[in-house]
């Protein structure tokens, strides 16, 4: 009697169900990684003389089982005007003229390069653990 058998197939399932488990930690890492980067390159483009842009640059990890997200805010009231710059007019209550602020876009630069750099983190995860990944999107 001619038949099949498979060799290897418990641990092929042992394996399979771990896999999720494993890639949300590492992938949980690699978001994380790229946060830390990201606040650290951002924290040292801003100019010395602004400490409160430093000092008010934070980034929250948060973890569940589904996946991972961070979030990294400036709350210093020069956050917004010193990334898109600000009108020519800019007066002082007492009417003194300040001038033009030029745009400074430090913040979003450096999320979006860090952001594409996760994602190629993310496809070379799963390529390292055997999935074949398609698409640049």
């Amino acid at each position: 009697m001619a038949g099949l058998v498979w060799t290897g197939l418990d641990e092929l399932k042992a394996a399979l169900r771990a896999l999720p488990a494993e890639l949300a930690g590492e992938g949980a890492d690699i978001v994380e990684n790229r946060a830390e980067l990201a606040t650290s390159s951002i924290r040292q483009c801003y100019p010395l003389r602004s400490g409160d842009l430093r000092a008010k640059l934070t980034v929250e990890h948060t973890r569940t089982p589904f996946g991972a997200r961070s979030v990294i805010r400036n709350t210093s009231r020069h956050a917004v005007p010193f990334e898109i710059g600000s009108q020519v007019n800019r007066v002082t209550a007492q009417g003194w003229n300040r001038g033009r602020m030029p745009a400074n876009p430090i913040f979003t630069q450096t999320i979006v390069r860090e952001r594409r750099r996760m994602h190629d983190d993310h496809k070379a995860l799963l390529v390292r653990k055997g999935l074949q990944v398609s698409g640049d999107g």
